[in-house]
């Protein structure tokens, strides 16, 4: 069986109103594993 990827990319507002651990624990529910993270800035350059 093959491995399939996903990029998720959590929305600024999500980051704001600190909900990015109920939307980890929604991709475990869903039988999804987290396997890397990564938190950055994006600038419009």
């Amino acid at each position: 069986m093959a491995n399939e990827r996903t990029l998720s990319i959590i929305k600024p507002d999500a980051v704001a109103k600190n909900v990015i651990g109920e939307i980890y624990s929604r991709f475990e529910k869903a039988g999804l594993q987290v396997i890397a993270a990564r938190m950055m800035h994006l600038t419009q350059e």
